[in-house]
């Protein structure tokens, strides 16, 4: 790959989390829904990379089995052991590439703010300016901890020097070094052997790279950016912070796109999140993973969603929703729990303290309180009491329960499962049944017995659509 016209980036994804506390690798502490690598990889992704190559610690399988936005295809892992700074990190990485390929672009890990719109104008000001390297910087009222870039004459980039090792002089400049990089790659792979680890942290820099290049003539520039797109995470204050960021951008970008959200401050959600255009998310509302809400809908208040869909139209509040989906015009809530393999089809109605798990609702029916349906299939205009139970487990498997089209269940009806109840059948109040019930038919007592020609005596209406 040497020499040609490919780009590639490296992620600098090495730390330990000391400075977290934890016990977990830094770069997969979540934020805003994914891991920090997950957004730097996610940042990447549209720049259409030839290469991305991540520089990590030994403990490379929990990297791996971490979460699946963390496959990085052919290009992978490369290890770095024993950790020695981020120049020694790029050295490593340029083994896994197999050379050094035109471009490099260095980008740390744990940057969950940084925009794929950046690092786009960071490449394209290394083409247009013929730079043998380009950094990302910015202003910061207190940089403190972070390097600082020294300019020179004409207010041309000389140097990096980290806080560490900076004079006093140096300490006093607010220009910090946001650790992201665009290097041609043969020059970047010529100046890594003359790093020298004699600096605070015994460590070879890949900072001092810029410092030989300009001492060998050759041209770099910067690209000034944003104080908060260059935050990093040291700790969990930062952490906390950069999810507040992320939380805002997608709010913001959300609103733009037409959505309304009445309370931006109390609302939280994913980047990775798609919501349709005249939704409306109420406060205190969390939308998590891949969720998808459609046009129309009305989300919260109080509402958690984790990877459902709400079709177009409907509501969900005070309730959670998880692994699901709501259909168009279906309503859920106040005070709902649709647990993972729920399917509310249309103008379904499930109301306050109803929990659902693998379950299917056809058109119409409805559960408005005190139930819980699991491994149910329940037909349209259905009608299921207060207090109604499938009953699935018999303390070895779970069995299934399917209540057909037009059938109504009374209140605190007992569905022992595997149980079927009839098109148009009717169970009276407090019944426990365990047998079929035949189309039509009715099934009253404890334990049920059959009435024929007794079912659901309700005038049917019409299915909604």
């Amino acid at each position: 790959m040497k020499g040609s016209g490919k780009r590639a980036a490296v992620v600098l994804a090495a730390g330990d989390g000391k400075r977290l506390r934890s016990s977990l690798p830094k770069v997969l502490h979540r934020v805003a829904g994914r891991p920090l690598l997950g957004h730097v990889i996610a940042a990447l992704e549209p720049l259409g990379l030839d290469r991305v190559v991540a520089v990590v610690s030994p403990r490379i399988d929990e990297l791996r089995k971490s979460d699946e936005s963390l496959d990085f295809g052919s290009a992978g892992f490369a290890i770095q052991d024993p950790p020695r700074g981020t120049g020694d990190a790029v050295r490593v990485a340029l083994e896994e590439l197999g050379g050094a390929p035109g471009t490099v672009l260095v980008v740390p890990g744990d940057a969950p703010l940084l925009r794929t719109e950046t690092l786009d104008a960071l490449f394209e000001l290394h083409r247009s300016a013929g730079a043998t390297a380009t950094l990302l910087t910015a202003d910061l009222d207190d940089p403190t901890g972070y390097g600082r870039v020294v300019r020179g004459v004409g207010s041309a980039v000389e140097r990096i020097v980290e806080h560490g090792d900076a004079t006093e002089e140096e300490l006093a400049l607010h220009e910090m070094n946001a650790g992201v990089y665009v290097f041609d790659g043969e020059a970047l792979a010529s100046m890594l052997p003359k790093l020298d680890d004699s600096n605070a942290q015994g460590e070879f820099y890949v900072t001092d790279v810029i410092g030989l290049l300009r001492a060998e003539g050759l041209g770099v520039v910067a690209y000034k950016t944003d104080a908060v797109e260059t935050s990093g995470v040291n700790d969990r204050a930062q952490l906390s912070a950069a999810g507040r960021f992320l939380q805002e951008r997608a709010c913001e970008d959300l609103m733009a796109g037409g959505v309304t959200i009445v309370d931006p401050q109390t609302t939280y959600i994913d980047p990775t999140v798609v919501i349709e255009s005249d939704s409306i998310i109420l406060p205190m509302t969390f939308l998590e993973g891949s969720t998808v809400i459609r046009s129309g809908a009305e989300v919260g208040p109080q509402t958690r969603i984790i990877d459902s869909e709400i079709g177009p139209g409907a509501t969900v509040t005070f309730s959670v929703v998880r692994h699901s989906t709501v259909g168009p015009a279906a309503s859920v809530g106040p005070y709902a729990s649709l647990r993972p393999g729920t399917v509310l089809e249309e103008g379904v109605h499930i109301g306050t303290f109803v929990e659902t798990k693998k379950t299917t609702i056809g058109r119409g029916s409805k559960a408005p309180h005190l139930a819980y349906l699991g491994d149910a299939e329940i037909g349209e205009n259905v009608n299921v009491g207060a207090g109604t139970i499938t009953c699935n487990w018999d303390g070895v498997a779970k069995h299934k329960t399917v209540i057909e089209d037009d059938a109504y269940i009374s209140s605190d009806t007992m569905l022992v499962a595997p149980v079927r109840i009839g098109k148009g059948a009717a169970t009276g109040a407090g019944s426990v049944v365990r047998d079929d019930v035949p189309d039509g038919a009715l099934a009253v007592g404890v334990p049920a017995r059959i009435i024929e020609g007794k079912g659901n005596r309700k005038k049917k209406k019409p299915s909604p659509g």
